[in-house]
């Protein structure tokens, strides 16, 4: 199941349990959904819904169907709504920012799929504010609890601390829980660091950033590159980047950008992409992700530019770079990753023939 998948089945359950229990929605009073999912018929509760989403494609689809989406949520609100992701101490601390944001009273309801641990974070919460409801709708749990003066002050502050950024890989890097690879280097990007080439210079991309790890590499290894542009989806990781790379030779050349480069990038134009590109929607592999990255890249590089990037051995992303580069070749592969290289883009890589090519794999 993906990640998308897991996050749309929680979203019907939490409307059908909204439906069934209107006692949970205040008649007045603000409402706060966080890791907001766009649905109809939350668009009836106008300007007192603000919503929380860091990843750029449902924040995008939020605002495109009218929902307000400030930076953080801010004040006090009478009913928050939460949709977890599926690591334990980033829902832990979700949990306690939803408490954090209720004003007295209030309520908090948090809609779970069963396979990421409903019924586990249902006692959990139950431990942490007392008394709590709960119903089984389409293979999720939706469960709430109020805030009372029997809120465990002490675990709230525990759960808080999961949120927060810490130092990891022997305190060189800045990360948090719920990012990839959160609190270590991830091996691919590892492996693509270490057989990068000489000469790296330029306008430089790095698409799928994270917390920075290969930005940071970067900057501390090639002086010759004129500006770096981070990219990356997830905001929370983003932030991180920034933590990481303002101790980095030339930091002053970096440029952040909250994008979803599967949607495009505008008119910038590099002479190198790096890349670790995503492959996966939570545990379901989508190797097209990696494709649409690809042919990005293939589009924003100068003449003669060049495109490095590590991808899980499995993934058949070679006819792509050969039907989008004039040059393109592996340059290792180990029992888990390969480094592959294009060279030269193609002006105009068809793009139908890579998909096809894709389909046939």
């Amino acid at each position: 199941m993906s990640r998308k998948d897991g996050k749309q089945m929680a979203l019907r359950a939490l409307v059908l349990a909204l439906e069934s229990n209107p006692a949970l929605v205040p008649a007045d009073g603000r409402i706060a959904f966080l890791r907001a999912q766009p649905h109809p018929n939350f668009l009836g509760w106008g300007a007192r819904l603000v919503c929380q989403q860091d990843f750029k494609p449902v924040a995008t689809e939020l605002e495109a169907a009218g929902f307000q989406l400030p930076d953080a949520p801010e004040g006090k609100f009478s009913l928050v709504l939460l949709l977890p992701d599926r690591q334990k101490l980033q829902t832990l601390a979700d949990l306690a920012c939803g408490m954090d944001l209720l004003e007295d009273g209030g309520t908090l309801v948090v809609s779970l799929h069963n396979d990421w641990g409903a019924r586990r974070f249902e006692n959990l919460l139950a431990e942490l504010a007392g008394e709590v409801g709960s119903i089984s709708k389409g293979h999720c749990r939706v469960f709430w609890a109020s805030k009372t003066q029997s809120v465990d002050q002490e675990l709230l502050t525990e759960w808080r601390s999961h949120g927060e950024t810490r130092q990891i890989v022997e305190g060189r890097f800045w990360s948090r829980p719920g990012l990839f690879s959160w609190d270590e280097v991830d091996g691919g990007s590892q492996l693509l660091a270490e057989h990068l080439p000489d000469g790296i210079h330029g306008a430089v991309a790095d698409f799928g950033c994270g917390w920075g790890f290969l930005s940071d590499f970067l900057l501390r290894k090639y002086p010759a590159i004129r500006s770096l542009h981070a990219f990356e989806a997830d905001r929370a990781a983003l932030e991180c980047a920034k933590m990481n790379l303002s101790a980095a030779p030339a930091g002053g050349k970096v440029h952040y950008h909250w994008d979803d480069v599967r949607a495009g990038i505008g008119a910038l134009k590099f002479d190198f992409v790096i890349m670790n590109a995503p492959f996966h929607e939570g545990r379901r592999a989508d190797p097209t992700m990696g494709l649409r990255f690809i042919e990005v890249a293939a589009g924003c590089l100068r003449p003669g530019g060049e495109l490095w990037l590590v991808a899980n051995r499995q993934l058949p992303y070679e006819k792509h770079l050969q039907a989008a580069f004039g040059e393109s070749a592996i340059v290792i592969q180990t029992d888990t990753f390969k480094v592959i290289c294009g060279v030269r883009p193609a002006r105009n890589p068809d793009r139908t023939h890579m998909r096809e090519n894709y389909n046939q794999t």
